[in-house]
């Protein structure tokens, strides 16, 4: 079928550009679902729309992608409709939905329905853990892009989404501005080597579902109030720009480079991202949640991307000379530095070396694993004290568990100046865990108390001087 170039529709105005999705692309897109998708006709019946009423919204994607409920809600006003998603948190958040529906839309006429996404009921009514078939690549959970043609080349490019369509082409063109993103169904879409230029942009909330953006280039522009849904991100770049209020939700993030540009309110939640480059770039807040496993990798590959995501904004922190937000980066790369090293250990590898006689291998083998383990030994007890440097409260709370356990220790011993005297053996634990040693009390005549008061002085010299360097390590960024 012959489409539009890119920049034809681009040119068209939104409601001209929606209207012709609905007719066209995504009319083909949703007759794919219904014979691809398990019991998507029973999804459809159960809560009672038609595909033509979920394109009517020019919001497809919402009603496959969320975890939860969903509240849809219809504003007509003056001939104008305006479409609302609300998923639901809790049964409070519920009521208080249904309590406020009218109360921004007053003199309007308000239609509102409970709906379930497809991916949540196909899961709770039909137990189809991964209800989308895709061809050479294996059931999945949800949407994903399979395959894909002349992907480094700007005009030719073309994605197929599993279950088996290639959507809409986008991108290969020039638009003036991010404002020409606005009121625009870009759900299911092909944006590669976008290239967005220009600083007109509105206040309104956009929201994208399911769109490959590989090579998406944005240049001297506003994004403000933009959310990206389940999308492919491939090399994005983003120069002499602000980015207000950005987010993004259970996408790929692979190579993404700010150049001179501004960041503000960047949400990054749940999703596989990598190899981020900044520089010269002002930042105020970015709220990185991380993945607990990429579906395309396993855990120890995960965990090592996510310790290098905390590295990188952990060093854009310090160079905007934000220091508890670089100390909670670095915190975090740490404890995953600790889980990644502890993912990677492989206690039989090295054996099963030697049982087959591969001894130089197996040799070498047991020397990595004996330096791995005495890392990841000593980055448990770093992080368990004091938590990597970044947490001294621990040094105080693990102080006073050592003197509470020596006194009950002293407090239950045969000395007879501290056997059941509370005070007394609070007393010698204090004094010999800050290692004053006023000497009134000594166990010179119970050799095992010797030992014990000894370990108590040394374990009281480590952690006092802990807790020096530890306040003294706040002051470093």
């Amino acid at each position: 079928m012959n489409y539009p170039t890119p920049a034809e529709l681009w040119a068209m105005n939104p409601a001209e550009f929606n209207e012709w999705r609905r007719e066209n692309d995504l009319k083909n897109l949703f007759a794919c679902f219904q014979k691809a998708l398990p019991h998507f006709d029973d999804w459809l019946a159960k809560n009672k729309i038609t595909t033509a009423f979920i394109l009517a919204t020019d919001n497809p994607g919402q009603f496959f992608y969320w975890d939860r409920p969903v509240y849809y809600i219809q504003s007509t006003k003056d001939g104008n409709v305006r479409h609302y998603f609300v998923p639901v948190e809790d049964e409070k958040h519920e009521k208080q939905i249904q309590k406020n529906k009218d109360k921004n839309n007053e003199g309007a006429t308000v239609e509102h329905f409970r709906f379930t996404p497809y991916f949540l009921w196909v899961k709770q009514v039909h137990q189809v853990e991964k209800p989308v078939k895709a061809h050479y690549a294996g059931d999945m959970d949800t949407f994903r892009y399979v395959t894909g043609t002349a992907p480094d080349v700007p005009e030719a490019c073309s994605w197929t989404i599993a279950p088996g369509f290639t959507v809409l082409k986008l991108g290969g063109t020039k638009i003036d501005g991010w404002i020409n993103l606005n009121n625009r169904n870009l759900d299911f879409t092909n944006l590669d080597f976008l290239e967005i230029a220009g600083r007109d942009s509105w206040n309104t909330e956009i929201n994208l579902f399911y769109s490959h953006c590989a090579h998406i280039t944005i240049r001297n522009a506003e994004v403000k109030f933009t959310n990206f849904y389940a999308c492919h991100f491939q090399n994005l770049r983003a120069e002499q720009s602000r980015l207000y209020g950005v987010e993004f939700h259970q996408c790929d993030i692979f190579r993404a480079y700010f150049d001179d540009s501004t960041i503000a309110n960047l949400v990054i939640n749940d999703c596989s991202s990598n190899n981020f480059s900044f520089h010269r770039v002002e930042v105020e807040n970015i709220d990185y949640t991380p993945t607990r496993s990429e579906y395309h990798s396993g855990l120890t590959h995960t965990y090592e991307t996510i310790k290098d995501n905390f590295k990188r904004f952990r060093m854009l922190y310090q160079a905007n000379g934000l220091r508890q937000e670089a100390s909670e980066a670095y915190y975090h790369e740490r404890l995953y530095e600790l889980k990644y090293n502890w993912q990677s250990f492989e206690i039989r590898k090295p054996f099963r070396a030697l049982w087959k006689r591969q001894w130089e291998y197996g040799i070498s083998s047991l020397k990595h694993n004996g330096k791995l383990l005495l890392k990841i030994f000593s980055s448990k007890i770093s992080y368990l004290i004091w938590g990597f440097g970044e947490r001294p409260v621990r040094i105080v709370l693990t102080s006073l568990s050592i003197l509470t356990l020596y006194g009950l220790i002293y407090y239950f011993s045969a000395i007879d100046k501290l056997h059941h005297d509370v005070i007394n053996s609070l007393y010698l634990s204090v004094v010999t865990f800050t290692t004053l040693g006023f000497g009134d009390i000594t166990p010179i005549d119970h050799d095992g108390y010797k030992l014990l008061v000894g370990s108590e002085a040394l374990l009281g010299a480590f952690c006092m001087g802990l807790l020096v360097a530890g306040f003294a390590n706040k002051s470093r960024y």
